[in-house]
């Protein structure tokens, strides 16, 4: 499945009924505490840091062109890790993502240009 094909309240669905199935959470519900969660998350966060650490700046450009195939499946895999505690703790709070994400959108969109280093040096912007 592509991301143009799948939505995310899918997602959440998915995920939901996995944790569900393996009976997670307090009473086997699948609603499992967010906390927990993030706290989880930060973990997948470092296993995924993991993928990058000591690579030199070549290293990264092969991967971004598409040269180490293995490494980025290594880092997709952490990443979905990741998302997948991101959107039970958005399911379990009732968060609509979407919504949220948009919302943040504009909130940076409409924060002024952080200045180069040159520019800072020169005070300008």
């Amino acid at each position: 499945m592509a991301d143009r094909e799948v939505t995310i309240l899918e997602l959440k669905e998915r995920i939901m009924d996995l944790c569900r199935a393996k009976k997670w959470g307090k009473n086997g519900d699948g609603i499992q505490n967010p906390q927990h969660m993030a706290m989880a998350m930060s973990v997948e966060m470092g296993e995924m840091l993991e993928h990058f650490q000591w690579l030199e700046r070549e290293d990264v450009e092969a991967m971004m062109n598409g040269d180490d195939p293995a490494r980025v499946a290594l880092i997709a895999e952490e990443f979905a890790d990741m998302m997948i505690y991101g959107l039970q703790i958005m399911t379990v709070l009732g968060v609509d993502v979407s919504d949220q994400m948009i919302r943040k959108l504009e909130i940076v969109r409409n924060r002024p240009l952080k200045p180069t280093p040159k520019e800072e040096r020169e005070g300008r912007r």
